[in-house]
């Protein structure tokens, strides 16, 4: 007898993907106020990297595979979980994977990497520049190596059209709540926030407003990065506004999840969140989805070196 989906059982850990969706979509009813009402969807319910990257990573990694008559070995140049979910899907498929990070790649990350069992290259660049991009794809081509370069790889956005939108949206349908008048996003290699931009601008147009969310000038949150970096999809999605979020506020709407909801969420969950407070007065009551992209364990140096700055404050209580 086969087994159901529908009761989590599975004959093998590949076919958690895509058989695990949807992710959870919780109200955030302690911070919900009045007629706001803030809705999370809880990306690090995915089984591999803990993070929405599962999605375009194994729709990358298997359409590749399925093109690919000799796909032994796959370089990428990643900081975090990109590489974590290529780790984990390689290691199903018997795939030889070798990571290129950039030098301020956490500790956590490398370690994680490492357990997995991935070749590690701890490159001299300070972040994934395009520079470093077409480095890693020359390494590649000199090794007879996949590249699936994420940042320029049209199966990144197709697994958020095909999947994560729709299934947002047939969430909020199964509520009574599609559209919802705001879905707020971080902007990293773009394909989640302009997947979502052009299936609910096609299907709802201006009812619903989508929010990308950046780091502050002179700020660094993992996950998320300034447009002045030009991802690929990010021109051919409607969004409405774009909002700056520094670490310390993204840290500190972690603290206030953690404290008010008692989910452990990462800091591009927290810019989220911050960028919602910012925004919410101009764009009035209604339903604001935020899309959380990860959990809070690799980033706890972040948040060891915030308290050790400021101590706890007590300003989430």
């Amino acid at each position: 007898m086969k087994p159901d989906p529908r009761h989590r059982v599975f004959m093998s850990v590949i076919e958690l993907i895509p058989h695990i969706w949807p992710t959870p979509l919780v109200r955030l009813s302690s911070l919900s106020t009045g007629e706001y009402n803030i809705w999370a969807k809880l990306e690090f319910f995915n089984p591999f990297s803990h993070s929405i990257k599962d999605r375009p990573v194994w729709n990358m990694v298997v359409k590749a595979h399925e093109r690919c008559i000799e796909c032994g070995k796959l370089y990428e140049a990643t900081s975090g979980n990109v590489g974590i979910a290529l780790a984990s899907i390689s290691n199903i498929l018997g795939i030889k994977f070798r990571a290129y990070i950039p030098r301020p790649t956490p500790r956590i990350t490398e370690v994680l990497l490492k357990i997995l069992g991935t070749e590690i290259i701890r490159t001299n660049y300070d972040t994934i520049s395009p520079e470093m991009v077409d480095m890693v794809k020359k390494e590649a081509e000199k090794d007879g190596a996949m590249n699936l370069n994420q940042f320029e790889n049209d199966d990144n956005l197709e697994a958020h059209l095909k999947y994560t939108a729709p299934e947002l949206d047939e969430q909020l349908s199964s509520i009574g709540r599609s559209p919802p008048h705001a879905i707020i996003a971080g902007i990293g290699t773009s394909g989640h926030i302009s997947a979502l931009s052009m299936y609910f601008k096609k299907k709802y147009g201006d009812r619903v407003r989508v929010i990308g969310v950046i780091p502050a000038m002179g700020s660094s949150i993992p996950g998320i990065k300034r447009v002045e970096a030009r991802p690929k999809w990010l021109a051919d999605a409607d969004i409405d506004e774009i909002v700056e979020v520094s670490r310390d506020e993204a840290i500190e709407a972690s603290i206030l999840v953690a404290r008010k909801e008692g989910l452990l969420v990462g800091l591009s969950s927290g810019a989220v969140l911050s960028a919602y407070g910012k925004i919410k007065e101009k764009y009035g009551p209604g339903d604001y989805v935020l899309i959380f992209p990860d959990d809070i364990f690799k980033y706890i140096e972040y948040f060891d070196d915030y308290f050790s700055r400021k101590g706890d404050r007590k300003l989430f209580c």
